[in-house]
């Protein structure tokens, strides 16, 4: 499955193992409720190597392209463009 956003990572980990409540989901990751619901709204984004563990978690077959994902979506919403571009072709 291709991961191009936070929220998408989010909801893809929890069909991967099988949870269906995002508080479920913070318990079983120790963050806070409150992270996985800024998550959520688009108010935060994983950080890198959160967005590697929960592909590697939930197995999924190119972790390095979803960290390539995030990534880029961190610098789209810096306003960095073509930075963000690059990253796109790697998650690609």
């Amino acid at each position: 499955m291709k991961i191009s956003n936070s929220i998408e990572l989010l909801d893809w980990f929890k069909e991967s193992v099988d949870i269906d409540s995002d508080y479920s989901l913070a318990k079983l990751l120790g963050f806070s409720r409150q992270y996985i619901s800024k998550v959520r709204n688009g108010r935060a984004v994983f950080s890198d190597f959160k967005a590697l563990e929960l592909a590697i978690l939930g197995k999924h077959p190119e972790p390095l392209k979803v960290v390539a994902a995030i990534e880029a979506e961190r610098e789209e919403r810096a306003g960095n463009h073509e930075k963000a571009k690059i990253w796109r072709e790697q998650a690609a």
